[in-house]
């Protein structure tokens, strides 16, 4: 069609769509005006929305009425009752907020019953007898019903199959002529890199509802019999291709030729216009073969909000399109291709929509093109009825769209509910005006304008996808990156969805996947430059998912002791000058590792999976955080940097001991932040994943890290290993490990600095308000992702006693982990590759036998008599105190304990002892404030999983015996400052203050004295002091005091804190000068720590004499001097939280050496007057993911942003 004629088209549609509105107000009844008034008040009120879908959400989650009334009343009382009730429920609402509590088991019903009246608008019961009949009603009206009964994703396949046998169920229904299906609702196991297994299943599946629809036929209105007929609904873009691929691949079958079925497509994605051209192509082959026409339902899209998160949490372009006009255009356009001769008899077209001009247009176009009788017009059960009878008067080919929910399933409509007023209400949307539309109003003429300005877009609106990520084709700009941009952005994921990046993996596939007679590669050392092969002990890489091939991979070189001499030897000699260089220069180089990476992730992507067994979708990840560390470690040291009073080096030589579990990103993080902060380094692999490291260090030394600056030195950790640690010229130590190993390198050299990330027993409580098959989504993965290998995994559900009473939970949560596809990481299929050995010792003990009292929910078994890999474990009624309760067994193996209530399951999460990571599923928020204020963990999440920290957006490490060291979170922007020397050039800068403070004022009182000379010779340092005690207040109040969150992401809060560590020991000793000592007690006052000083029994000088004096009385307070012996002192280490010197040489060898028997952190760096830095020292990082919206829908920060 020409320009002219649309524009002809769109006059004449506008025309028809003022007709059917005059229409349809002459049509309107009065419970549907009614309705619309009520509509029309909620629109006006974006809060009551708010209220509403707070309520919805929320009322149905627990079966105790009591516990339901106090979630209302606390919902309305932090709100208010929404404007759009009717008096009479106004006043009933205020009945309930003052009795409802007391009567909840009267109250509660009526309420719930309320709200599903309320939902009846849109969702009809989905009980046999009412369905029926509501059925039968419409058919005498002559009006054909679509069914979708509703529900999300499903979690496990026997919940499949009882969503299955549902739709059978309706397909052998007389009354039943049309049901809608999801392929999410028919495979649990859905995975876009698995496309092609995937598919298959979904074929399998769709094909026994083909089957079934086609022994059976419904009698029209007019006698007609007809074949039943399944709707293959579209849902997120990522199933977009799988959808329409099972739709052509399943209709092709033999049996299928002359079955009539359709599809979905959404206009608001601009890749709908292609796949509804290759489904054309495909639909009129298959009609001049002999075959019958399908059906392609046209509809807008109704989960943007969820698309918009998807797309922000991910980083990737934002799938749909992101303006109204535009997705109006499409799906004119769409609407048009459709229409043609050469189209419309092969692909019948459902127009479903509630905008009356496009509906208009849809006519006009069907009119004038003669193909009316290919076309039906399809609307939503019980939204806007006056408009479906007045359309109805034009066409009889009205179709109807209803979503089906029975009482005890109701939970199931909450998501579709949420998603349907979210399309509803948003600003351009045609609904938003329908309560109360009149033609001639600028509400009209506002929708009028939006169509005529879609129409002019027809043959101009983009059709290309947003996503066009493709690994087999991508380049990267020489500047990009923190260097060039001086911005830190995460890295994208990979997008399996795409078609590329999933013959991506099947190269990468081909390439690593060792086959018979393949050579493994030769593996050296690499120090002082020199790659050595020859005279070393060699060990073999073994693949665990070809146990039975035994195929090795990889030999690698182990160093000696000789070489631990020469490599630290080089390493401290720097003969390349790595330290010399300017920061600039370093940032450079590690930019272009950054680079590197990129061009790498197949090959680390492809090593991961060789040598460790893991998935592709899991190595993907460690790639990206792998690039976030080259690109942000370098970046936040800058920042440090750029403190001009501040100078800062590298501390010499740093020993990175990497772990196996995450063999990519974590000894990337170690590499770069070790060179950032201006070191050399030694790279010492764990054994079970020297190939991945091999391949990591070429992206170093490929980007210009010398190769003496960057030495592999692959060793026996006992033996050889032991003595790279104990060597005199390793200045620190990055461990990823055992708490044993740890604690082993201390007992080994006291004085070590160690920054070590142990092991973690990590908790995922559940309580009675949680989304419930959420938790189990959440659970399961950060369960049993990399088979359970995750210093971060959640090793323990604890159940809210009503959860853990509620046995369709426990049904699910069985169901969900069985269904989790376990076994070679070269089937993409897999969710759950092999582990890094056979089980041995406790985790052995674990999969194979039970404690006093436990019971196997799921009894995990070895799978294809591979003893590397296991199916999910999950044990119940698991005892506080017992060894599941309390040991990380590093395995997929999940404990599940009862708790009365959230303080028990505080209680018990925090007996471990570990405090790696911590979850909560919850939609109450005083729930979520007291576990927030209750749990001792340093990574808490909420509403999501306990895995898949991200730089900076989650900065990663924990607490108590999950930390050795200092316990900076790596990627954050303090992690890499442990590894520098810090020094104060000059006095701080800082800037204004606003909070008012006792020490502040204290400091003003000192600064006028410090200017009359009236510290006498103590003046300096008092001088210094005064800036100091500013500085920490400065600092403190504008950053480390705060909830920083350096995203902003939608749908997803991730925040940083500092908290207080507790109670900190300021020790003396006789070389501290006043400055030193004043400025570490206002340091520990200004944190909010509890203030306890130490001296020696002996000292007796200058310092003693201040602090005994009045000002240093008014520094104090009532804080009493304590005279002590390093024995005593040592007696002390279990009562407080860190002990504070003002410099490592201070630090008696006796307190190291008790010290590391538990792994103590002894603070010892030099005392700054920078706070910035020094503050570091007292505080602990916590960091806090919240997943907040529901759905997509943002709730009450919404109102914020309109």
């Amino acid at each position: 069609m020409n320009e002219l004629d649309i524009k002809q088209l769109s006059q004449q549609a506008a025309k028809l769509a003022e007709t059917w509105q005059l229409r349809a107000d002459e049509l309107i009844q009065k419970k549907e005006k009614t309705f619309q008034n009520q509509m029309a008040s909620l629109l006006r009120h974006p809060s009551d929305k708010v209220v509403l879908t707070s309520m919805i959400d929320q009322a149905f989650r627990s079966g105790n009425s009591d516990r339901v009334a106090d979630q209302i009343i606390y919902t309305l009382k932090n709100n208010r009752i929404p404007s759009f009730f009717t008096p009479w429920e106004k006043f009933l609402v205020k009945l309930f907020l003052k009795f409802g509590q007391s009567f909840s088991s009267i109250s509660v019903p009526q309420i719930i019953h309320k709200m599903r009246d309320f939902s009846s608008q849109a969702i009809l019961p989905g009980e046999n007898a009412p369905l029926v009949n509501h059925l039968k009603k419409r058919k005498r009206q002559g009006i054909r019903m679509n069914v979708n009964h509703l529900g999300e994703a499903v979690l496990g396949e026997e919940e499949c199959q009882a969503r299955l046998d549902s739709y059978i169920g309706d397909l052998k229904n007389p009354e039943i002529e049309y049901i809608s299906v999801k392929i999410s609702t028919i495979y649990s196991q859905i995975i876009p890199l698995a496309f092609r297994s995937t598919v298959d299943i979904l074929k399998e599946r769709l094909s026994l509802l083909y089957r079934t629809a086609q022994n059976n036929t419904f009698t029209r209105r007019d006698g007609e019999k007809v074949m039943k007929f399944v709707n293959l609904d579209m849902e997120e873009y990522h199933d977009l291709e799988i959808t329409a691929a099972v739709f052509m691949e399943t209709l092709d079958c033999p049996e299928f030729r002359n079955h009539r079925a359709g599809i979905v497509l959404q206009a608001y994605l601009p890749d709908s216009h292609g796949i509804q051209k290759q489904l054309t192509e495909w639909a009129i082959q298959r009609v001049e073969n002999g075959g019958c026409p399908m059906k392609l339902r046209l509809v807008k899209g109704a989960n943007m909000e969820m698309e918009l998160v998807d797309s922000d949490i991910n980083n990737w372009p934002l799938a749909t399109y992101d303006c109204k006009t535009d997705v109006d255009a499409n799906y004119k356009r769409m609407v048009i291709y459709g229409m043609q001769e050469a189209h419309i008899s092969a692909v019948n077209l459902g127009i479903a929509s509630h905008n009356l001009f496009e509906l208009a247009f849809a006519y006009q176009v069907a009119s004038q093109q003669k193909i009316l009788k290919f076309v039906d017009f399809e609307m939503l059960e019980g939204m806007a009825d006056n408009i479906r009878r007045a359309i109805s008067e034009k066409t009889d080919d009205v179709l109807l769209y209803a979503p089906v929910a029975e009482k005890d399933q109701f939970i199931n409509a909450i998501a579709y509910l949420i998603r349907r007023l979210d399309e509803n209400t948003a600003p351009d949307n045609f609904l938003r005006y329908a309560p109360g539309l009149k033609t001639g109003t600028k509400e009209w003429s506002f929708l009028q304008r939006q169509f005529f300005e879609s129409c002019e877009k027809i043959d101009t609106v983009m059709d290309a996808p947003h996503r066009t990520q493709n690994r087999l084709t991508e380049a990267f700009s020489e500047e990009t990156g923190t260097f060039y941009k001086n911005e830190f952005i995460n890295e994208p994921d990979t997008d399996w969805s795409l078609a590329g990046n999933r013959e991506w993996a099947r190269q990468i596939r081909d390439k690593w996947m060792q086959k018979p007679g393949d050579k493994p590669l030769d593996i050296p050392l690499v120090i002082g430059g020199h790659e050595i092969l020859e005279e070393r002990d060699i060990a073999d890489c073994f693949d665990p998912s070809l146990y039975h091939e035994k195929e090795i991979v990889a030999r690698f070189r182990l160093g000696n002791a000789d070489d631990v001499k020469k490599t630290v030897s080089i390493a401290k000699a720097d003969p390349d000058g790595w330290r010399s260089k300017s920061h600039s220069q370093r940032h450079e180089i590690l930019s272009r590792v950054a680079k590197e990476l990129r061009r790498g992730r197949g090959d680390l992507i492809g090593a991961a999976a060789a040598n460790t067994g893991k998935v592709f979708t899991e190595a993907d990840v460690e790639v990206s955080e792998a690039i976030d560390f080259a690109e942000y470690y370098p970046y936040s040291v800058k920042q440090l940097l750029d403190i001009e009073t501040l100078e800062g080096k590298g501390k010499g030589v740093g020993l990175v001991i990497s772990p196996w579990n995450f063999p990519i990103a974590i000894p990337c993080g170690g590499i770069v932040a070790t060179l950032a902060a201006g070191n050399t380094i030694i790279f010492k692999p764990a054994s079970d994943s020297v190939l991945v490291a091999w391949e990591l260090c070429k992206r170093f030394w490929a980007a210009g890290v010398p190769k003496t600056v960057l030495q592999f030195l692959p060793c026996p950790g006992s033996s050889v290993g032991s003595k790279l640690v104990d060597h005199p010229d390793v200045d620190f130590v990055i461990l990823t490990g055992g708490t044993e190993t740890g604690l082993r390198m201390l007992e080994q050299k006291p004085g070590l600095f160690l920054a070590a990330e142990t092991g973690g027993k990590n908790a995922t409580i559940v309580t009675a308000m949680s989304d419930r098959d959420q938790a189990i989504k959440n659970v399961v993965y950060s369960a049993f992702g990399n088979a359970g290998q995750k210093c971060s995994a959640t090793s323990l559900l604890i159940l809210e006693k009503e959860v853990y009473q509620d046995e369709n939970f426990k049904r699910q949560l069985v169901d969900a982990a069985k269904s989790f596809n376990t076994g070679s990481a070269w089937q993409f299929k897999n969710k759950m590759g092999p582990l890094i050995k056979p089980p041995s010792g406790e985790l052995k003990q674990a999969l194979i036998s039970l404690e006093p009292g436990e019971t196997w929910a799921l009894k995990p078994e070895m799978v294809d008599e591979n003893p590397y890999i296991w199916s999910p474990g999950i044990k119940w009624d698991v005892v506080p105190g017992s060894l599941t309760h309390m040991t990380e067994f590093f395995g997929p193996v999940l404990a599940v304990i009862c708790a009365e209530d959230l303080q028990q399951a505080i209680a018990i999460t925090n007996q471990t002892g570990y405090g790696l990571t911590s979850g909560i599923e919850s939609l109450d928020p005083r729930e979520i404030e007291i576990w927030k204020a209750g749990i001792e963990a340093g990574n808490l999440y909420i509403n999501r999983g306990t895995t898949g920290a991200i730089t900076l957006r989650q900065p990663f490490g924990g607490m108590k015996k999950s930390a050795i060291g200092p316990a900076i979170k790596a990627g954050s922007p303090n992690y890499v400052a442990q590894f520098m020397a810090f020094s104060d050039k000059s006095l701080p800068v800082v800037g204004t203050l606003t909070i008012e403070n006792r020490l502040l004022r204290l400091a003003a009182e000192w600064k006028m004295k410090v200017r009359w000379q009236q510290f006498g010779s103590l003046n300096p340092e008092m001088h210094k002091t005064v800036r100091a005690i500013k500085s920490y207040l400065y600092h403190y109040e504008k950053e480390l005091s705060q909830e920083n969150d350096y995203f902003n992401l939608r749908g997803q809060d991730n925040i940083l804190r500092y908290l207080p560590l507790g109670t900190i020991v300021v020790r003396l000793h006789e070389k501290d000068s006043l400055f030193e000592t004043l400025a570490r007690i206002a340091a520990v006052q200004v944190t909010g720590n509890k203030l306890v000083i130490s001296s020696p029994v002996e000292l007796n000088n200058d310092v003693i004499h201040f602090l005994k004096g009045r000002e240093g009385v008014r520094l104090l307070q009532d804080v009493q001097l304590l005279f002590e012996t390093d024995s005593e002192l040592i007696q002390r280490i279990p009562e407080v939280s860190r002990i504070r010197y003002a410099g490592v040489e201070r630090v008696p060898e006796t307190v190291f050496k008790a010290a590391a028997i538990d792994g103590y952190y002894i603070s010892c760096t030099p005392v700054l007057m920078e706070g910035r830095i020094e503050l570091l020292q007292y505080l602990q990082n916590q960091s806090i993911c919240h997943t907040y919206h529901r759905y997509g829908n943002l709730g009450e920060r919404t109102l914020k942003i309109l």
